[in-house]
């Protein structure tokens, strides 16, 4: 099913032809898991997000327009499940705090594994990424890690083009100086 394209698989899918959902997964769960991961600095969290994004796709397909813009809707359907993710792990850190509870967080870094396979360049990028304000680290992971347009990234993030623009500008010159500071430091 490589040759058909994403709205056919909807159409296909809403027909009731379950290989046609399984195409779109195997398409997109690879883009899908590596923006939540980049969204939320968390393997297992990203692993969530995913289940839940194809979740809400079996369940929204119905809703889907066939426009050739199913994988802008994906990725804001991935965007909104990482918001939920990250405004619910707020709120229970705050009630934590605020109960005077001391809770030992859980380690959101990578496993050991992960750590032994990345390179101390590519570590720094990655936590000049995390630094990034929201907005800027969503932008940037759209364009640089899944190729989506500024068109497209605009749609996702319901901002304006020019919006989308400035805030990948920011993000890459962000990045390039937390990296650069690095260096010096180093």
């Amino acid at each position: 099913m490589t040759d058909v394209s994403d709205d056919d698989l909807i159409l296909m899918y809403r027909k009731g032809d379950a290989d046609a959902f399984d195409a779109l997964f195997d398409r997109y769960h690879a883009a899908v898991y590596r923006f939540a991961r980049t969204m939320l600095g968390n393997a297992a969290a990203a692993e969530g997000v995913l289940q839940e994004t194809f979740l809400a796709v079996a369940r929204t397909a119905r809703r889907y327009e066939p426009r050739g813009r199913f994988r802008t809707w994906l990725m804001r359907i991935v965007r909104n499940r990482c918001l939920n993710r990250l405004e619910s792990e707020r709120a229970r850190r705050r009630m934590v705090q605020e109960s005077g509870l001391v809770v030992e967080p859980a380690s959101p870094g990578p496993s050991p594994a992960e750590r032994a396979e990345r390179n101390e360049e590519m570590r720094r990028v990655r936590v000049a990424l995390a630094g990034l304000p929201e907005r800027q680290r969503e932008a940037l992971a759209l364009y640089a890690f899944e190729h989506l347009s500024y068109q497209e990234i605009a749609a996702v993030l319901g901002a304006p083009l020019n919006t989308v623009k400035t805030l990948i500008h920011r993000a890459r010159a962000g990045i390039a100086a937390a990296v650069e500071e690095k260096l010096d430091g180093v």
